[in-house]
């Protein structure tokens, strides 16, 4: 494994890292960031491509026998971290990967049995997106599909609340959702649920989950409009009581996933 020295932190082989609180950051790129120690092993495990591990010059014997030897360990000076990225939530390490290509519905593992797929038709919050996806870790989805118009999955904020799921769940960013939905309806035989705030919906405690299912969640502020909701066989709502707002998309992500592996079960 090489190992690097860099003395300026305007050296070339950190341009990844720096400044990643900026907006230009957030563009998608074919790199990625993910910050502090967990997050760094995790995605040394994930079997994803890793350009450069960077830590600070106290954790370098640490950090050195856990880089394999085709990641370059880039090695900085103390303290100089939040210099180099904006922000103090590194922990001393940072890591860089390749972004995987976004998979493609007919290409992933068909299931042979009882599945879920969360569906994300708007999600634009990174840490809202990251939610979902530790939900669906947590709760045995089968694929997450993204919609265009969702949250970056790679980006270093969904990574962090999402705890690394973004690195090992089957990722679909859908370039045609409707297209995406249609397959799993017709060749996936996946009933199509609409998660929604509506009182004329099926109340989510009644709710017999289907074999296989795909459930999908709307934007953050209008929820799931009509070129949706009519696409979906049923829907779904979590009850609420007058006078309480509606669950925050992620909180609600989580409930309904849990009901679907319960009920599967």
């Amino acid at each position: 494994m090489p190992v690097r020295y860099v003395a300026s932190l305007d050296d070339p082989s950190l341009v990844a890292y720096r400044d990643l609180k900026s907006p230009l950051s957030n563009r998608r790129s074919d790199r990625f960031v993910v910050e502090g120690g967990l997050l760094v092993e995790r995605l040394l495990a994930s079997g994803l491509p890793v350009v450069s591990v960077v830590v600070e010059q106290r954790l370098v014997e640490h950090w050195t026998p856990l880089v394999p030897e085709r990641t370059t360990l880039l090695v900085i000076p103390d303290a100089t971290m939040r210099e180099l990225i904006g922000f103090h939530f590194h922990r001393g390490v940072l890591a860089c990967g390749l972004r995987p290509p976004s998979g493609d519905l007919r290409r992933l593992r068909r299931p042979t049995g009882a599945a879920t797929w969360a569906v994300c038709v708007g999600v634009k919050d990174p840490e809202n997106l990251g939610g979902i996806l530790r939900s669906s870790a947590a709760f045995g989805v089968h694929a997450v599909v993204l919609g265009q118009s969702c949250a970056d999955p790679f980006s270093r904020r969904v990574a962090r609340t999402s705890m690394g799921a973004n690195l090992r769940l089957p990722l679909v960013e859908s370039q045609d959702l409707a297209a995406d939905l249609a397959i799993l309806r017709d060749e996936f035989s996946a009933q199509l649920v609409a998660t929604v705030l509506d009182a004329d919906a099926e109340p989510l405690g009644d709710v017999a989950p289907a074999e296989r299912t795909a459930l999908l969640f709307g934007n953050e502020g209008e929820g799931l409009d009509s070129r949706w909701t009519t696409m979906c066989e049923r829907r779904v709502t979590i009850p609420m009581p007058p006078g309480v707002d509606s669950l925050n998309v992620n909180v609600a992500a989580g409930i309904f996933l849990f009901h679907w592996r319960r009920g599967r079960h």
